[in-house]
């Protein structure tokens, strides 16, 4: 009796810890995450600057005639993705146009020769010119805002914003690619093959899966709990999260269902 009693306290004490280190965590994010965007922001100091609604866009000036077209984008899904996910930012949102991929790369601390046309990092959304990636000037708005970065980053921004950092990389991949099949019905890796990943590789190995299908998957769980559970379960979990929760546990208590049995169940 002894010893189960003693076990009984030390994983007591183990959850009380792992709860107040996630609080800490949670409440501190926010100012480190400010300290990070300082620096984004010093690196493109000499950038022009345009402003809507809820955005601030920073720009080289040979992008000019894009910045209509990347505010305009910006502010049509605005209202979309903040019902969906329930939050509205308190300031306007930081977007960096660069037409220099590498400077890019830099600035956000990427490989050089990556080629990611958008990319979220410290409470800033970085997109890379249109004319970067588009040839066909006649199809380009079309193009961009179809297959282009700002809701995918809008939405790691909000997921960020609520969860104050305490999400695995697969649970804002997937919540990103959900928003882009409701707000332009892009359904992400539609119609590739492959076995689908366990949650334990997405929470532990997510950088070592095919990128195809790791992105695939974690959009088939949250599309999966979205049509189950509804959105609302979504803007708890990220409630929850930015408590301090484990994403287990936050599922666990808005759908009383258990995480890794409902990934498991998705075929």
């Amino acid at each position: 009796m002894g010893k189960k009693i003693l076990v009984l306290i030390t994983i007591i004490i183990f959850i009380f810890l792992l709860l107040v280190y996630n609080k800490a965590n949670t409440a501190f994010y926010p100012y480190v995450r400010d300290l990070g965007k300082l620096k984004l922001v010093e690196s493109v100091k000499d950038f022009k600057t345009a402003e809507s609604d809820h955005f601030i866009l920073k720009y080289s000036p040979q992008d000019e005639k894009y910045v209509p077209l990347v505010l305009h984008i910006a502010e049509k899904h605005f209202k979309g993705v903040t019902e969906d996910l329930g939050y509205v930012p308190r300031k306007k949102v930081l977007i960096i146009m660069y037409s220099d991929a590498d400077k890019m790369n830099r600035d956000f601390s990427l490989a050089k020769g990556s080629n990611a046309i958008g990319l979220y990092l410290n409470g800033v959304i970085s997109i890379q010119s249109p004319s970067l990636w588009i040839d066909d000037y006649k199809v380009l708005p079309k193009v961009f805002e179809k297959e282009g970065p700002i809701v995918h980053e809008f939405a790691h921004f909000i997921v960020d914003e609520v969860a104050k950092g305490n999400y695995p990389v697969w649970f804002t991949e997937g919540v990103a690619l959900l928003e882009e099949y409701r707000e332009n019905g892009v359904s992400w890796g539609e119609g590739i093959e492959g076995k689908p990943y366990s949650l334990e590789d997405l929470n532990y190995r997510f950088n070592e899966l095919d990128e195809v299908l790791a992105y695939k998957r974690s959009f088939e769980i949250m599309k999966a709990i979205s049509s189950k559970y509804g959105m609302e379960s979504i803007r708890e979990i990220l409630r929850l999260l930015g408590e301090g929760l484990s994403l287990d546990a936050s599922f666990r208590k808005v759908t009383g269902d258990d995480l890794k049995s409902f990934v498991d169940a998705i075929s």
